[in-house]
């Protein structure tokens, strides 16, 4: 599987914006600063990038619904379900309530994100971004393929400006912890990032993204640490936009000072591993004192990287196998030609 080392440099700096948050969050039970409070800037991060690889892979067609959802299995349930295991099994062998019966189902339904906070746990918390990703990969392939390219583009715009109005009307009420994981008040994040690969998917607009987007590097950054500043649950749309803005300038200059950062062989290791290190950290500095969390923090690696080597990746190419000897599926619709005659 090829990889954009870009990319997986932003999944790095995401991850590094989560761990900075928790790390806080277990040592002190607070944050020094209100703009330390940087982990749901780190998950929009990780949003915008999911919203952009995934429609990005669609569009280079004939999109297969069998051979996606197959592969998403294999690639993403398998470190979760150990996860959500590993803590289940220690808290019946220690007569803990670390997890609920009706809290391990939400996280295996994906619907995690619209429990209530008298029915959540710390242990599974981060669960609800899974929840959420994982109701958009049941959505939007379907969406695109039913509906075409020109149709899914303007209901993704439609849909990205209501959850802004949505959220900017009703701010006060969802601008806390738990209400404000719901997915009528976040999903813009993932709709912008489709927008940009569907941009992106044009040559003449991908050609003068090229010429401009040099120019939007320092104000995109700019509004990012002005909105990590001021908005603490809540990402605004503005925020979402700068982000996909220097994940485009990144991709299309990749020699670029923002770029070259990214690419860099350490972060964009991390960005590899950042999926079973955000599915297993939770566990690690859920337990609140400085010499426990030193320790934690120390162990907290061993788990993540080893889920990634013996469960993550293996579990990855064993879906790319078994979908390898499908066929294709001749109906699909190719988006990538949907667009050039549109």
């Amino acid at each position: 599987m090829n990889r954009i080392p870009t990319l997986d440099g932003w999944r790095g700096f995401a991850i590094l914006l989560v761990l900075f948050d928790h790390v806080q969050a277990a040592l002190i039970s607070g944050y020094a600063h209100p703009w330390m409070q940087t982990g749901q800037h780190g998950v929009t991060v990780f949003f915008v990038l999911s919203g952009f690889l995934i429609t990005s892979k669609l569009l280079e067609g004939p999109i297969d619904l069998k051979r996606f959802y197959i592969r998403r299995f294999f690639r993403l349930m398998p470190a979760a379900w150990a996860y959500l295991a590993a803590v289940g099994l220690l808290s019946l062998l220690g007569g803990k309530s670390w997890l609920s019966f009706q809290e391990i189902a939400s996280c295996l339904l994906f619907y995690r994100n619209f429990m209530s906070s008298g029915q959540l746990t710390i242990f599974a918390g981060h669960f609800w971004s899974l929840s959420m990703e994982e109701q958009f990969y049941i959505v939007w392939p379907s969406l695109l393929l039913l509906a075409g390219f020109r149709k899914t583009r303007n209901l993704a715009i439609a849909g990205t400006v209501a959850v802004a109005l949505f959220r900017f009307f009703n701010w006060q009420h969802y601008d806390c912890i738990w209400l404000s994981f719901q997915t009528q008040v976040r999903a813009d994040a993932l709709l912008v990032g489709c927008l940009l690969a569907m941009a992106f998917s044009n040559t003449a607009i991908r050609t003068a993204a090229a010429r401009w987007t040099k120019f939007c590097v320092l104000p995109a950054l700019a509004v990012l640490f002005y909105c990590v500043a001021v908005f603490h649950w809540l990402p605004p749309l503005i925020e979402c936009i700068a982000i996909a803005a220097l994940i485009a300038a990144s991709t299309l200059h990749p020699k670029s000072l923002l770029a070259r950062p990214l690419s860099l062989r350490p972060l964009a290791w991390l960005g590899t591993v950042s999926y079973s290190i955000y599915v297993w950290q939770q566990f690690f500095f859920a337990t609140r004192g400085h010499s426990v969390t030193i320790f934690m923090m120390c162990i907290m690696p061993l788990f993540a990287i080893g889920s990634y080597y013996l469960i993550e990746r293996p579990f990855t190419r064993f879906g790319h196998r078994l979908t390898s000897g499908l066929p294709r599926n001749v109906k699909a619709t190719n988006a990538a030609v949907a667009f050039a005659q549109s």
